[in-house]
């Protein structure tokens, strides 16, 4: 009936939604913090394992999901929105990790500014040797002293050093008619210069400080350490993004399949239906014997219709016979009343006959 195939599809359609892992995982994970919230059943009670059926994995049924469903859209609202929000943490955090590994580099020492890579080729053009700051750093200063070279003379670490003290002079002279204009402060020194002990507490340095430098400037195994342990978090957080972003989509898309359910079949609607069709049902079963007893009378009467038309034909086939053997009988009364006449016809002849003679 349509009251039946109307409800065999929408339980067909909940029982689709049901039996997702993803609906019984939240009521699951909800019933430890809510009340009223059924956890999904398990069938332990069963003796026969292969007779669980139905909801022995776990899944819902779908009378548990038309009570639950406006529960459960509230659920996966939820999760949707602390999803989208994890995953902009993460992916902001994968954006900063790309930063620093762009600024680490490849791999060796990462080559020092242009400024002063152009005021080290100019010196050596003219004759006076001299070395990037960073890279003076990281070939001629002990790796322990880095950090006191850094904090004395930035300028000097981030500029050129003149590596013949002799040519400071001529340096000077030749980087001031040069005119090479750059466009960063380009501090110039000798390696004396750079490797000047500490200046004494109270001078006044400290209301000056330096940024963390980037430690591919000046040492390549912490910053070979630090591009391994930066794509190996890289390498984890894709793996979590991809997850996180799977179980988004799929998320959203069963968010929108029980939104498009539930706008459908109303909260209560599959009982009703269910109701509909037991009730179309019995009427249909009532009305089937109803039909069957009438075919069973209409049978009794057919045959008691042949019998009357069986005794018919064998009363007309009598009444035939008694009208032919009527018409014999009239045809033979008819004779015999004309031979009569005959016989006194005859009679009378004979007479004459005998007169005449």
């Amino acid at each position: 009936t349509a009251a039946e195939h109307a409800h065999d599809g929408e339980r067909r359609t909940a029982e689709a939604l049901a039996a997702e892992e993803r609906l019984a995982e939240l009521l699951g994970l909800a019933a430890e913090t809510r009340t009223g919230i059924p956890q999904p059943r398990r069938d332990t009670d069963r003796e026969d394992p292969a007779a669980a059926t139905g909801t022995s994995d776990g899944a819902l049924t779908p009378e548990e999901l038309d009570r639950f469903a406006d529960e459960l859209r509230e659920l996966l609202d939820d999760t949707v929105t602390s999803a989208e929000r994890q995953l902009f943490d993460l992916r902001t955090a994968a954006a900063d990790d790309s930063r620093i590994l762009g600024a680490l580099g490849d791999g060796g020492l990462l080559p020092p500014g242009p400024d002063v890579l152009a005021t080290v080729e100019f010196l050596g053009e003219h004759g006076v040797p001299a070395l990037p700051g960073w890279r003076y750093l990281a070939q001629a200063v002990d790796p322990a002293d880095h950090a006191r070279v850094l904090a004395t003379r930035p300028e000097l670490v981030d500029g050129v050093i003149i590596t013949d003290p002799d040519s400071h002079t001529r340096a000077r002279e030749i980087l001031g008619d040069a005119a090479l204009l750059p466009r960063s402060a380009v501090a110039v020194g000798t390696a004396a210069a750079l490797l000047a002990p500490s200046p004494a507490p109270g001078s006044g340095a400290g209301d000056v400080f330096l940024v963390p430098p980037n430690p591919a400037m000046h040492d390549e195994q912490a910053a070979d350490e630090e591009r391994h342990a930066l794509r190996a978090r890289a390498g984890e957080r894709d793996e979590e993004i991809r997850t996180l972003a799977a179980r988004l989509g799929k998320d959203r898309e069963l968010a929108a399949r029980l939104a498009s359910w539930r706008t459908g079949c109303p909260a209560g609607r599959l009982v009703e239906l269910a109701r509909t069709a037991e009730e179309a049902r019995a009427f249909a079963e009532e009305t089937e014997a109803e039909l069957t007893e009438a075919r069973t009378l209409r049978a009794e009467a057919d045959e008691r219709a042949a019998e009357a038309v069986h005794l018919r034909d064998e009363r007309q086939e009598a009444a035939q016979k008694a009208r032919r053997a009527a018409d014999a009988l009239a045809g033979l009364a008819f004779r015999l009343r004309e031979r009569a006449g005959w016989q006194v016809k005859v009679r009378e002849l004979a007479d004459e006959g005998a007169e005449a003679e």
